[in-house]
Formats: C-alpha cells, structure tokens, sequence
C-alpha cells in the first residue's frame, strides 16, 4: 500500500566519512543535522546509522520523503551538501533488504556493524 507518487526512498551517505573520528561524534553529528531539519517534520522520515568502529566509522542510512524530490524544507538544512542523497527503488530487492536492516538497525546488508543510530521523525 505504499504510495509510488505521493512519497519516494533516498539512500543517504555522509561524504565526509574519511574524517570521523569518535562513534559518539559522529552520533552527535547526526543528531546536529536532524536539530537543523526542522522544517522538515511533515514532509521525511528517516534513520541514519553510525556504523563501523572508533577511528574507521561511517554514516548511511535511508529516508522516505513526501513527494518524488527532496522537498525545500530538507534542502535548506544547514548540513544538507554534506551528505549525499540518492533516489532508492524500493521495488528491487537488494534495496528493500538495505531499507529493511537499516530500520531495523541490524542485518546483512548493512556495510559495517551498527554502534547507534538515530531516527528523524
């Protein structure tokens, strides 16, 4: 029952990953940029994963925004350019398996341990 036109999955990855240090940093960094999407309550929903270890750690997840481009009230985020966001067909099962572990914040398919994530809502 999922609405093909009305909403739309973006896989997000953070392009500066080479620079994160700390888990619990890189965990803050998340919660900063959620701070700073606001506006965007109404229009995404999503969860963004720190994963992997101290010294060698990442951020990626997904979010399933209204609409079948990333709304303004996202984009103007102060952190939006940071990250990368790209449309994720849902329909292919390698992606729904990815959707499905990051939600659920465990699984194969992610590309490192889960340490903690966040989820905007």
């Amino acid at each position: 029952n999922f609405d093909d036109e009305g909403y739309s999955f973006w896989k997000v990855e953070y392009k500066y990953n080479d620079e994160l240090k700390q888990r619990f940093m890189t965990n803050n960094l998340i919660s900063g940029f959620f701070n700073r999407l606001e506006r965007a309550r109404k229009y995404a929903f999503g969860n963004l994963l720190t994963l992997g270890e101290d010294n060698d750690n990442m951020i990626w997840g997904y979010f399933i925004v209204r609409g079948l481009e990333v709304p303004e009230e996202v984009t103007d985020a102060a952190d939006y350019e940071s990250f990368n966001w790209t449309p994720a067909d849902h329909k292919d099962p390698k992606t729904r398996t990815e959707i499905e572990d990051c939600f659920a914040w465990e699984g194969p398919s992610l590309p490192r341990e889960c340490y903690d994530g966040k989820t905007f809502k």
